[in-house]
């Protein structure tokens, strides 16, 4: 008796749904690694400080304030704002990669008539256009989520663009209603968005959820 036939679409849709759990876990590791480190870091540099100033008198204390003030600066603005800016777009990547890697798959598995590259528009976007058109999906399901990606793109173009700075960024009202209105996002001068980790650990929550209320859909119509 021959054994039966394997099911494709179950078999897709694990090693899809696999693959986007396991990046994210990746991603969730490494924000966990780094913030430890930097956390560390810190508290060596209030240590010294401590054991520095013992028993300075006022003109002393300002002297190594300054000193060590400078050492924060550079770990807390320079050092931590890069890592977070740069975790941000490669998680950024990987979602637009991901929805891009899906729109190939279905179009080869069910002919479509056009590829996702054929479309108008670039990204996310395009991508989520293609999802509508020729796969079926329903974002209106995915509102939540894809709200809060949809502010996510403009804050990792403002990234990339603009080197965070809002001002100059054609974008600038809208960019700075979406940092007053987002948990973990502030503004630094004015004018430089500051990434707190809770802005990072919210939105790969947020990405893992759009994509597993995706692949419901997808899999379920495209059985």
């Amino acid at each position: 008796m021959p054994l039966p036939k394997p099911d494709k679409n179950k078999l897709f849709e694990r090693v899809f749904r696999h693959q986007t759990k396991d990046k994210l876990e990746r991603f969730r590791g490494y924000t966990l690694e780094i913030e430890s480190k930097f956390s560390a870091d810190k508290n060596r540099l209030a240590d010294s400080f401590s054991e520095a100033t013992e028993g300075l008198n006022d003109d002393e204390l300002r002297e190594v304030e300054d000193f060590f003030s400078d050492d924060y600066y550079v770990i807390e603005e320079i050092h931590v704002g890069l890592y977070r800016r740069s975790t941000l777009v490669s998680v950024y990547s990987f979602l637009e990669n991901s929805l891009n890697t899906l729109c190939r798959h279905l179009y080869k598995r069910h002919g479509y008539p056009v590829e996702v590259g054929d479309l108008r528009g670039e990204g996310i976007v395009r991508a989520k256009s293609y999802l509508e058109k020729l796969a079926g999906i329903d974002f209106s399901l995915l509102n939540g989520e894809w709200s809060k990606i949809s502010s996510f793109n403009k804050i990792r173009n403002c990234i990339v663009h603009s080197e965070g700075n809002i001002k100059a960024s054609k974008s600038a009202t809208q960019l700075e209603n979406i940092v007053n209105t987002s948990p973990g996002l502030s503004l630094r001068d004015e004018r430089y968005i500051k990434i707190d980790r809770e802005y990072i650990d919210d939105i790969i929550t947020t990405i893992e959820k759009f994509m597993d209320k995706l692949y419901d859909q997808v899999f379920a119509q495209n059985a």
